[in-house]
């Protein structure tokens, strides 16, 4: 019973040394907080929430590739919503006519956790497409520049991003 107790308690300690409660924005570049509901994308100090306002943010570079990850963002979303809500209903009817007719309240039951699993699969490929767009926007879009600055009697490097 001890051992048990320090596996479990080792284990919490270990996977709460690892997790992160910040997460580092990228000075002059785009970051893309993963959240269930909604995405947030932090630009230049300004707060993006949804895709209306992805749609903004990427369309006025017109470049079809950010905008191709963004569609495939929203559609796997999109599929991945309606499956699960699918699987879910489907599930909870399986388990009621499971009393009634034990083949058909089965299939239920495994055709509902087979949509809930594709539901969870679609929706982390939809946050992985757009976490690319925001790492394929900071390689492009990102700006900085190295300059000389003089001033007075001093002369220096600046880093301006």
């Amino acid at each position: 019973m001890q051992k048990r107790i320090f596996i479990s308690g080792f284990l919490f300690v270990f996977l709460a040394m690892s997790a992160g409660a910040q997460r580092k924005l990228e000075p002059g570049g785009m970051t893309y907080l993963v959240a269930a509901k909604p995405n947030v994308i932090i630009y230049h100090d300004s707060v993006f929430n949804g895709v209306k306002e992805f749609r903004s943010l990427f369309y006025r570079h017109r470049d079809v590739e950010l905008i191709t990850y963004l569609e495939r963002h929203q559609s796997n979303k999109i599929t991945g919503q309606v499956l699960g809500f699918i699987g879910t209903l489907s599930t909870i009817i399986g388990v009621g006519t499971l009393s009634n007719n034990k083949t058909a309240g089965w299939i239920m039951i495994g055709g509902g956790f087979a949509s809930t699993i594709t539901s969870g699969y679609l929706l982390m490929m939809g946050q992985r497409n757009l976490a690319t767009a925001v790492t394929l926007f900071n390689r492009r879009y990102r700006t900085a520049s190295l300059g000389i600055g003089v001033g007075g009697n001093t002369a220096g490097l600046v880093y301006k991003f």
